[in-house]
């Protein structure tokens, strides 16, 4: 897992060497131990987590001191500015996109749908209508993802980014079938959200030309694990 701190915001992207993460597929007690297995769990003493159950759209939810821990709804992104309540996202070829201050944190899961949406831009407002936080105070970690080089899109796809906006159509290119920059095209919405292009880290990993740690559902045909990315603002 890789582990992130600036300052009391602790993000993470787990690989499948942390075995499957999949915790919308399991028991709430069965994803509270698999949780507390982990060792940055251990390590940091964190709560249990919250996520949604991801639709490839790009609803957000807010998410209170109050809200309950695992499934809190159907979404692709969750915002929050509690302590110590990690946010996280699955993962298994889309993209995970962590957003963060001091003052309030997001995940988000950006597969090809949600940032055709444009769901980083969705976040970002939230953040900033909830919380009265200025974009460009926010930073933003890129997780691993399929890359472009393995990311093969039909016609009708292109088509549909291009009616999104036009300026799209810089992060695709053609081969046999178009080919996407999925983290590419997040960075591009982040920035013209009002981040800080120096404030966004790339964790540029392809996750279906890696066979040895990460899941990917492209590569393996079926869902077959799925990793877990989460942020959370410590006290």
């Amino acid at each position: 897992m890789k582990v992130i701190e600036v300052g009391k915001i602790l993000a993470a992207f787990s690989e499948s060497s942390d075995g499957d993460l999949g915790f919308y597929n399991m028991t709430d007690d069965k994803a509270d131990a698999t949780w507390n297995e982990l060792s940055v769990v251990k390590q940091f003493a964190l709560s249990q987590p919250t996520y949604a159950k991801q639709v490839h759209q790009d609803g957000i939810i807010q998410i209170y001191a109050d809200s309950q821990a695992f499934l809190a709804g159907e979404a692709d992104g969750l915002i929050t500015d509690c302590t110590d309540r990690p946010l996280g996202v699955f993962s298994a070829d889309c993209l995970p996109l962590l957003i963060f201050n001091n003052s309030a944190i997001s995940a988000v899961h950006a597969g090809w749908r949600s940032t055709c949406l444009n769901i980083a831009q969705r976040a970002i407002d939230g953040i900033s209508r909830e919380y009265g936080v200025e974009a460009g105070s926010l930073k933003a970690y890129i997780g691993p993802c399929i890359n472009q080089c393995c990311l093969e899109m039909g016609e009708e796809v292109y088509q549909q980014f291009i009616a999104a906006d036009a300026a799209y159509a810089r992060f695709f290119v053609k081969k046999e079938k178009w080919h996407l920059d999925l983290r590419g095209l997040n960075r591009f919405q982040l920035t013209k959200a009002g981040l800080d292009d120096r404030n966004i880290v790339d964790v540029d990993v392809c996750t279906y030309c890696n066979h040895d740690d990460f899941f990917s559902f492209r590569r393996q045909r079926k869902r077959n694990g799925s990793m877990f990315s989460f942020v959370v603002r410590r006290k």
